[in-house]
């Protein structure tokens, strides 16, 4: 990495979640709902006169704080390709979801420098109402781009995606892949210096995951800084100059991607043969 600024700069990430501790009526359908709201004075009345204590005829979780993520600090320079892993549910997406500022952390910070694309999931930022030419012009806007420079991009951005035939077709009828592969492609096409990217291979055909892995190599050629997360270790390996291994919501290891792949898999073996 080189000596200038880093572009991502984490320090004392956390993020916290209170889990349970309230009663469980989600699943009670309305029709129960509504009986006890009606019912809940006169049976506060009952209680009072008959002077007995009250009782609750639904489940109550007992509540408790979890941490998603904890004391997770690292940099990421320049056109530098960092790769996350993990086991599911080791804070991975959550991080991402830290840096995109989809949430807030709990405590420590994240500095981004300069501005971010992130696809965490098939048709995030989509809206299922517009073509997808919409979305993309969408995208751009929402990422500061003048109308002029979206439409300069709009062509490759269709091409790439190879959803032409539908792309004046509303979003909520493309297939999984279909949005997949258009997010992909305005992620990967429009005017920004950080991408982070979850799990974008996926879902999709061989042939589309390769010139994937070809594009973010030539975005990291141009400067552009790239966090991935995937379970595709060995895409990983080729993509990445650096990775990181999460584990339980903190940084285990932070090192070159074949080392920390390998701790990994070792852990993953030893998880498996207990």
């Amino acid at each position: 990495m080189s000596s200038e600024q880093p572009m991502i700069e984490v320090e004392g990430l956390g993020k916290c979640y209170w889990v349970g501790g309230h009663p469980l009526i989600d699943n009670m359908g309305m029709h129960a709902l509504l009986e006890r709201v009606f019912r809940a004075p006169v049976n506060l009345i009952t209680d009072r006169f008959l002077k007995r204590e009250p009782t609750c005829h639904y489940p109550v979780g007992k509540g408790h704080m979890r941490w998603a993520i904890r004391e997770v600090s690292f940099s990421v320079g320049r056109g530098e390709v960092l790769g996350i892993v993990g086991h599911n549910g080791a804070g991975k997406s959550v991080l991402l979801k830290l840096l995109s500022r989809i949430t807030q952390p709990t405590e420590g910070f994240a500095r981004l420098h300069g501005r971010v694309s992130s696809m965490l999931e098939a048709g995030t930022g989509f809206h299922g109402e517009l073509t997808g030419r919409e979305n993309i012009r969408l995208s751009g806007a929402i990422l500061g781009m003048t109308r002029a420079e979206i439409e300069a991009r709009m062509d490759e951005i269709i091409s790439f995606s190879e959803v032409e035939e539908y792309i004046d077709t509303p979003v909520k009828r493309y297939s999984t892949g279909m949005v997949l592969r258009l997010g992909f492609s305005v992620s990967a096409h429009l005017d920004t210096e950080i991408m982070l990217i979850d799990e974008v291979l996926a879902v999709g055909d061989q042939r589309f995951k390769q010139r994937c892995i070809e594009k973010m190599r030539g975005v990291a050629r141009s400067g552009r800084t790239v966090l991935f997360v995937s379970h595709d270790l060995e895409v990983l390996q080729k993509i990445s100059d650096r990775a990181i291994l999460i584990r339980n919501g903190r940084v285990e290891m932070d090192g070159a991607p074949d080392q920390v792949v390998a701790e990994h898999l070792a852990t993953a073996t030893g998880m498996n043969s207990g």
